[in-house]
Formats: structure tokens, sequence, C-alpha cells
């Protein structure tokens, strides 16, 4: 038999095997997808599975209900088709508002050989280090406070930590899948701590799983989320451990990264509970978040879904604080969604550090951790020293990281901020999401400048370069000025002050004026409120809601007044004052009216009859 023909027979002996191949691959593509129907759509009258089997039977899949992020929006899943594929039909169909692909996200630490150091970047900024934080000056102003919740979403953290056990609320687990969670419990549950995201030889044997963390190499655990929530607010002054930026503030754990990362609806519907929102078959939020912080992220624009989400989340009073990434490029989702504070990652000297993404959508940066080109063997000079977890795998002993780990990555510099968030709400409860934001960008270092290295975007071969508020942020966070700035908005009452007109006369009038009084904030007083207090009987007001009303007292003695001034701003302040009111002058008789007499006056009178009697008699006598 020649070369021809034997070629032809192994093909077509292979032909049979290439097509099942390729039929199983096809087999096993999953199509996750998150979609939202219109505001209108009478979908929304059925229940949501019911909503997703009529989706799937308009475009001939078998689709399966996955979740709830919120109360209309799904998760859809379907065999045989990309995510992409999916949510491209979906998109098209008259009730849809959005589909998009429901995609991982990952943990935004950059692993790395263990190191030791000390927690530098919470000192005062030197010379050598001015990207250091000025945290000790802020803890001279401010201890932090329990009243302020800081939510870490993330692995869930290990709940046993002796540096974050007394700082830890009750928290959720908001991973659907029971392959990324790991926890040996199905779907979503109320343990938050963190079971370990490694993957084993027998996790990679999974086929479903190796292909979903496009790996097939085992890895160990991050325990990512317990270094984040220790950086945000480890127990300070316990003599042991490391300190936390944000104090006395508390911790909400919420885990919606497991093995190989999580998934877009686990993550907006464990940020939305931790704000206080409903997320459908999760109990309600007892302990909502004013800061919530997101060390993860993933390639792409900011989507409908994370938008929405976080347009609620900033309406329920909650400031949400993200990663920018760590691939030297774009800022990841959610951390390029507008609303969102997104963090850049710098070196000890306030220069863009390398694998820190960068660009227009971050607001502030912050220590991410470098090692200043160490060889091999050698410590880490500038890492984060973070709260962990001993065991490679499963959960062993706690402990910290030290010599022996690397940790650096936006993820770390992220929680930087967030625990000054933490503070300046301490500091000023008042505090708007908003305006917190303002203040620490206000309150920004400005970035410093290295003549070797070229202005970002341009950047050296290992992604260095002088930040620009345009691509790095508003500066280099400092917290000691940013809370420093929230104190010195703590709106103080107006003070309000009383003159009063002229003496001061029963049954007359006289003007009473608070016009005088002042706004410390220099908002402009916009309301008054008179009373009488007491007296020895009931005066009277002109008008009680004007600043220069008349007064009327009916008698004489000493009358107490009071008036509450409120300014634009809702704030208010009041103050009183006692009146000495004197007696009303005594009414002449005048001469055309009756009316009782006085003594003197009938006094004369009784002289006047008697001369006119004793008259009289001589007259009579005279005759005679």
């Amino acid at each position: 038999m020649t070369l021809l023909p034997r070629l032809c027979l192994a093909l077509a002996t292979l032909l049979p095997a290439f097509h099942a191949t390729t039929a199983m691959a096809a087999d096993a593509t999953e199509a996750r997808v998150i979609v939202k129907l219109k505001a209108g759509s009478p979908l929304k009258q059925i229940q949501a599975a019911g909503r997703v089997e009529t989706l799937g039977q308009r475009l001939g899949l078998a689709t399966r209900l996955a979740g709830q992020p919120a109360q209309d929006v799904q998760v859809i899943r379907a065999s045989g088709l990309s995510s992409e594929a999916l949510a491209r039909r979906l998109s098209k169909d008259a009730d849809v508002e959005y589909a998009v692909p429901d995609r991982l996200k990952k943990a935004l630490a950059v692993p790395n050989d263990p190191l030791f150091g000390f927690q530098w970047y919470l000192h005062a900024p030197s010379v050598t280090q001015p990207a250091a934080t000025n945290a000790q000056a802020a803890w001279g102003l401010t201890g932090g406070s329990a009243g302020v919740i800081v939510a870490v979403v993330d692995t869930g953290v290990r709940t046993d930590h002796e540096d974050l056990a007394p700082r830890l609320l009750p928290g959720y687990d908001f991973i659907s899948d029971d392959l990324l969670s790991g926890d040996g419990q199905s779907g979503r549950d109320a343990d938050p701590s963190d079971p370990g995201d490694y993957l084993s030889s027998a996790d990679l044997a999974n086929t479903t799983l190796r292909n979903l963390c496009n790996t097939t190499l085992p890895t160990t655990s991050s325990w990512h989320g317990t270094q984040v929530a220790g950086i945000v607010a480890a127990e300070t002054n316990n003599s042991r451990g490391i300190a936390g930026m944000a104090g006395a503030s508390r911790l909400l754990p919420v885990r919606v990264l497991g093995k190989c990362g999580g998934f877009d609806s686990d993550i907006i519907a464990g940020m939305r509970w931790a704000a206080g929102l409903s997320v459908p078959g999760v109990p309600a939020n007892p302990n909502p978040a004013r800061v919530i912080n997101v060390s993860l992220g993933g390639e792409g624009s900011c989507s409908a879904p994370y938008a929405a989400a976080i347009a609620e989340i900033r309406a329920a009073g909650a400031l949400v604080v993200a990663a920018a990434g760590n691939e030297t490029g774009p800022v990841l989702e959610p951390g390029n969604c507008a609303g969102v504070l997104a963090v850049a990652g710098i070196r000890h000297v306030g220069t863009k550090v390398g694998y820190s993404s960068y660009g227009v959508e971050v607001g502030i940066s912050a220590p991410a951790g470098n090692c200043v080109n160490v060889l091999a063997g050698q410590p880490c000079l500038f890492p984060l020293i973070n709260a962990i977890n001993l065991g490679s795998t499963v959960p062993a002993g706690n402990g910290y990281t030290g010599i022996n780990d690397v940790t650096v990555g936006t993820s770390f510099a992220t929680p930087l901020v967030a625990g000054t968030a933490a503070l300046m709400l301490a500091a000023n409860p008042a505090l708007s999401g908003t305006e917190v934001t303002r203040l620490i960008k206000q309150s920004a270092t400005p970035f410093p400048s290295d003549a070797s290295l070229p202005n970002c975007p341009l950047v050296t071969p290992d992604g260095q370069c002088n930040c620009t508020t345009t691509t790095c942020g508003a500066g280099m966070l400092n917290t000691g000025t940013a809370v420093a700035a929230a104190l010195a908005t703590v709106a103080t009452a107006p003070v309000a002050r009383i003159a009063v007109g002229g003496t001061p006369t029963a049954q007359t009038a006289f003007t009473l004026d608070a016009s005088g009084s002042t706004s410390a904030d220099g908002s402009r007083i916009v309301a008054w409120k008179w009373i009488q207090i007491s007296g020895p009987q009931a005066g009277s007001f002109s008008a009680d809601n004007v600043a220069n009303p008349s007064f009327t007292a009916p008698v004489a003695g000493t009358y107490l007044v009071s008036v509450t001034v409120t300014t634009e701003a809702g704030r208010q302040g009041s103050s009183q004052t006692s009146i000495d009111v004197q007696a009303a002058p005594a009414k002449s008789s005048g001469g055309g009216g009756g009316g009782a007499l006085d003594v003197t006056s009938l006094a004369f009178l009784g002289l006047l009859a008697a001369l006119a009697s004793l008259m009289r008699q001589r007259s009579v006598t005279s005759r005679h």
C-alpha cells in the first residue's frame, strides 16, 4: 500500500474520535449570563425560574436559573455555547434591558516569595519614604469608631484570627457555585470564613473546574480576605500582631471569591448586601457598611449590572473603594465604574509601582508594596505586613506575613484607603461618600517626580513611571490630613442671639431681635421659632416665626423667652433671655366721665360741703 492510501486510512480511523472530542468540548462549554428585564416586561409577573425558562424557550435552549443578584436580575446558565454568544442572543430579546457575561474576577494581590518588613506605610512621610500615609497623625485625632463598619468583599476571613476576631461582625458567603466555593456547603450560607482557595490535584481532575480556572497547576491558598481585613482594622494596642488602619472600626466579612475567583453575579450580590440592600433568598443584613472594600477585578469596561449596583449602593449611603488592578494597563472592573473610589499602587518613593494599573478612573494612590529589585533569597524591603493563616491549603494556625512573604499589590493599597475613609467617618459621621472622596482627594500629597522615569502613561520596561493626576488620581494618600479635613468640616450648631429693644413695659409691645444669630459654617439662617418659657402671665408675639417679632406682656414681672434658629443645612441652635417688664404708668382720670375718686378728692369735697353748710347757717341767723 502506497503512502497516500495509508494516510487516508489513518485519517478515516481518527475522524470519529475527532468528532466525538469536538462534541464533548462543545457540550462542556457552560454559559453564564446576567440578565435584567425591561421595566415594562410582562415576564416580571412570573417567578424568576419561569422567566429564565421562557427566555430559553425563545432561543431553543435549555436554560437554568443560577441566581438573583437583585430582584429583577437573573443569572442564566446554558450548555453548549459561550457566555458571550448567549449574551448576544439574549440582548436581542424585546423583554431584555441588558444581558452580559457573568465573568470571573480575580483577587489582585501579587503573590511572590514571602519576606518580612515593618508597617512603614503607616508612618509619617519622610525624604526616603514620601508615600507613607501618616496614619499615626490621624490616630492622634481619632481612634476610630465601632459605629463605622467596613465590609471586606473578598475570599472570606479566618474568623478565629486573634487580631481580627474582636472586630468581626456576622457576615455571609455569597458563592453560589459549589465547585468554586470548596467549603463543603451547598450554595450560599451564613458562614463567611475562608476555607482556603487552593487548587489541589483532585480539584484539577474535575474538567469543569480545570477549564473554569484555566490552569493545570495546583496552587496554595492566598488567605487574601484575611490579609485585606487585617490592613483595614486589625486590632490595635493589644500587644501583638499588627495595627489596622481604621482603629476601632468593625469588619463585615462578605465571601464572594473561592477557587479561581468569583462570578460577577455573586460579587454584585455581596456588595449590595453589604450596603444593606436586599438580595433574594438571603436574610437582611442588620449591620450595613459605610465603606465597602473591593480588592478584586477583571478586564472590561464597567458593565450595566455593576453600574446599577454601585448607583444603588451610593444611594444607600455607602462608599465603594476598589483596586485599580495589577496589569500595568487600564483600570479593571469594578474599579473603572462611576462612583467608585479606585486606588492605584505606588512605591515607597511615590512613583507608580510597575505592576499597578492606571488611568483617568483612578481617584487616589496608596502604597502597594515593592521589593526594590532584590536578588534571590534577599528580603523584600517594602512589603505590607498582613494577618494571615499559615496553612498552605486548608486552615492551620494563624499568624502574620514576614521575611518569607512578598505581600504586594493594589489589593493591599485599597484597604489603606478604605481604612482612611472609616477614620474620617469616625471623626465626622455626617459625611457622605461623595464628601469622603472629595476630602481624600483634596488632602492628598502631590506626587514627586523622578528624572530617570517617564511620566505616565509612558512606562519603563518594568512598568514604572511618574504619576500624574490624570493617571494615578489626585495624589498620594495622606491619612493624617484627610482625617484633619474631616474634623474641620464637623458642623457646629448655629449661635442664637436675642436683643431686646427699648424699655419693656406691661401692656406695651416691645421688640425682640434674633437677626444677630450666626452660623459657624457660613450657611444662612432661614427659620426662627419663638416661645415664652415662663412669666407671671402668658404674653403674646406678633409672630413666632420671624427674626424680629414684638412681644406684649400683660402685667409687670420677669418673663423668660427663647428662640430656636435653623440654618439652610438643617442645623439648629437655641438661646433664651430673661426680660424684666415694668408696670404700666397710672392712667389720668380726665374731665368728662365718672370713675372712682381717690381719698384726697373725697376729703376736699367734704370740706367744701362743710363750708357750704356753715354759710347757709349764717345766712339764716342774719335774717332773724
